[in-house]
């Protein structure tokens, strides 16, 4: 039989046949790995990163390969992911008329999507809750099926799951379309899972909301079941009771009770308007970064809050960020924007005369307040709103000067977390997808030089950040961003993005030589 190496974290090889399995592999390592093995992570010999599969996936050439426990973060986002799945089993065995939307994993647990004539009820959380907990205890696989595309079709078509057929046109692009069964429960699914229903134990379904199918209005609004899960019954409990002590400490209760701010349904949803003790808090805040700006070599500007359309046009603006933007208004024939950035009014000011390379770096910084379109159904007290003021900065220096300056940045990141008391948090380090480079703005000879110091800057915080790829917006690499946690992943609303960004040439245009950018 033909033999495949697999090559172990501790950089050990073993010579398995073709088609043994990571399960098989853990077993053959030691009993006690094999029962607390969760998913895998197999890479080709060269590849760093590599993908998660299931224990079950038969290895048919040499990989690297890492068994995943409940100590491995990657492990929770497929337990979450299995556990959608049996909410969606648990609903479909007592609501077998509904129709199915996308069940993901979300930061503390899942949610699954569906259409249904009669509203969930708190009734009916309790008795599908249980439900999960009958089909829980049956240990069912989670089996892995690839099923020709036209039966994948048929299968969907004739139980009348229309938002299913419509998921396998757009996101299957194989002949064979991958799904997974739980008990009699089939469902579209590139995986990958846990082995079975075995360990979903510590969950609680949490409350119901409406949410247009794909986020789309016009779109039929489907019934989207919110929970928590975790791997122990303790880590529930705790999570539980932080969202009871978060109840009481939330920041919309406690400004009306202290008279800090309020929202006035005269002047709109969103807006905030900040009362005299709020107001004295709020300045003795704005003076304190200040002064810490000044300190760091910033200088202070104000921009107009309103200007040009054409301006943001020209900054690309309205082409990546639209849909955040209010309507342009009309003035003397001319389309003007509320500002949703302060971008562009710090890059005019640096073009308003001549600079020196020996003048850089030229850091200008601004609590700048902007405007941006948000739903009303996504508006949240202080952390979603349609005005909000930021410490905003914008730094123009010579390429070698990018990763002094990024570097410092991130320290004045870390010191205004600590100065607020602020211990926990994560970085993230968002990169570039070079299968997508649709999603990202520039060209892909952008992002060579950046992602070098990308790579420098994170071996050094004291903070390993978190490497993902994601849309990136008008706005170019980022470096980090540093959001604080209170809890595990329970996320607050202080975020510090940090970014790079060589694509203002279009602003930037240099009257002659002299001129630096």
């Amino acid at each position: 039989m033909e033999q495949i190496h697999i090559t172990l974290p501790d950089g050990s090889v073993k010579e398995v046949p073709k088609g043994t399995t990571p399960a098989d592999v853990a077993r053959g390592i030691s009993p006690r790995l094999a029962d607390a093995a969760l998913v895998a992570r197999v890479a080709a010999p060269n590849d760093g990163e590599g993908e998660l599969v299931d224990l079950r996936r038969p290895l048919d050439h040499d990989v690297k390969l890492q068994i995943l426990t409940e100590k491995d973060p990657d492990a929770l986002f497929v337990f979450r992911h299995s556990a959608a799945h049996l909410l969606a089993a648990a609903v479909m065995d007592l609501y077998p008329n509904v129709k199915l939307g996308i069940g993901p994993p979300i930061d503390t647990g899942f949610f699954y999507e569906f259409l249904r004539d009669e509203p969930f009820t708190q009734e009916d959380l309790a008795k599908i809750e249980k439900k999960m907990h009958e089909l829980a205890a049956q240990d069912l696989p989670n089996e892995r099926k690839l099923i020709p595309k036209p039966e994948a079709l048929d299968l969907y078509k004739k139980s009348n799951q229309i938002f299913k057929c419509e998921l396998v046109e757009e996101k299957a692009t194989e002949p064979m379309v991958s799904f997974y069964t739980t008990g009699k429960f089939i469902d579209f699914c590139r995986g990958p899972h846990i082995p079975s229903t075995k360990r979903i134990q510590a969950f609680k379904l949490m409350n119901v909301a409406g949410a247009y199918w794909k986020g789309q209005e016009g779109n039929p609004q489907l019934q989207r079941i919110y929970a928590v899960a975790f791997f122990s019954q303790k880590e529930l409990d705790e999570h539980l009771h932080r969202i009871e002590e978060a109840k009481r400490r939330d920041h919309r209760k406690l400004g009306t009770e202290l008279d800090l701010f309020s929202i006035q349904e005269e002047a709109g949803p969103g807006l905030i308007f900040w009362h005299p003790k709020g107001g004295l808090v709020r300045n003795i805040i704005e003076t304190w970064l200040r002064d810490e700006l000044q300190k760091r070599g910033y200088d202070l500007v104000y921009t107009p809050h309103i200007m040009r359309l054409d301006l943001w046009k020209t900054s690309g603006h309205t082409g990546f960020y639209k849909d955040s933007m209010f309507g342009p208004m009309e003035v003397e024939k001319a389309d003007y924007q509320l500002k949703p950035m302060n971008c562009p009014g710090h890059i005019l000011i640096y073009k308003s005369k001549l600079h020196s390379y020996r003048d850089l770096p030229v850091r200008l910084a601004e609590l700048g307040t902007v405007y941006r379109y948000e739903r009303s159904g996504v508006l949240h007290g202080l952390l979603r709103v349609r005005g909000f003021t930021q410490d905003d900065a914008h730094i123009f220096c010579m390429p070698s000067q990018i990763e002094s300056e990024v570097e410092a940045c991130v320290d004045f990141a870390f010191a205004v977390m600590k100065n607020f008391s602020f211990d926990k948090f994560e970085v993230e380090l968002s990169d570039w997808d070079e299968a997508h480079p649709e999603n990202y703005a520039g060209k892909p000879g952008d992002w060579p030089r950046p992602r070098l110091h990308h790579r420098k800057i994170r071996r050094r915080p004291r903070h390993p950040p978190r490497r993902h790829r994601r849309r990136q917006g008008n706005c170019q690499p980022r470096p980090a961003k540093i959001r604080h946690r209170r809890s595990r992943r329970h996320y607050e609303a202080h975020e510090h993005p940090i970014q790079e960004d060589g694509r203002r040439s279009r602003f930037l245009r240099p009257k002659n030589r002299r001129q630096a950018h």
